[in-house]
């Protein structure tokens, strides 16, 4: 379910924080996918996603509790959720909103998100067109960008994209 994946990840972010936050050049990179893209919201919850100046971690965890209400009950559609996938695509939406809110608390770290491509894996049948080897690399190009580097950012197999 979307929610374990959000905050199975974040608490193991808030566990490392202090560690990277004293470190002289700390990074978080979260793997993403190119359906964590805002467009796969409604246009309200899309707006309200992408002002990164106004979003706060607890309207997250409020909007993701909310999600997880109506995915229950069977009411995500009515309710303008994503249909198809849709826990995976919450779970990655809220991923890179919540990265983007510690990229702006904490600007001396380098907090990204990347989809790494389509990469064959058990989770695509296999049916991807990257080799895990080329997944990793586009993930590991973000993580080591250059101190001072782009943060709060999302990276669509090395390269910037906007988040919607």
């Amino acid at each position: 379910m979307s929610g374990d994946k959000y905050y199975g990840i974040k608490h193991v972010i808030e566990a490392m924080l202090p560690l990277l936050v004293a470190s002289s050049d700390g990074r978080i990179v979260n793997v993403s996918s190119i359906v964590g893209k805002l467009r796969v919201l409604n246009e309200e919850l899309r707006q309200e996603l992408d002002d990164v100046e106004n979003l706060t971690e607890e309207r997250l965890d409020e909007l993701l509790g909310k999600f997880l209400k109506d995915f229950e009950a069977g009411e995500a559609e009515a309710r303008g959720w994503p249909t198809v996938l849709s826990a995976y695509k919450v779970s990655k939406t809220t991923m890179n909103s919540y990265s983007r809110i510690l990229a702006k608390r904490h600007p001396e770290l380098r907090v990204n998100c990347v989809h790494p491509g389509y990469v064959k894996t058990d989770m695509t049948l296999y049916s991807g067109v990257l080799t895990p080897a080329e997944g990793a690399s586009n993930v590991t190009k973000v993580a080591l960008l250059p101190a001072g580097g782009p943060t709060g950012t999302f990276f669509v197999m090395g390269e910037e994209e906007p988040f919607v």
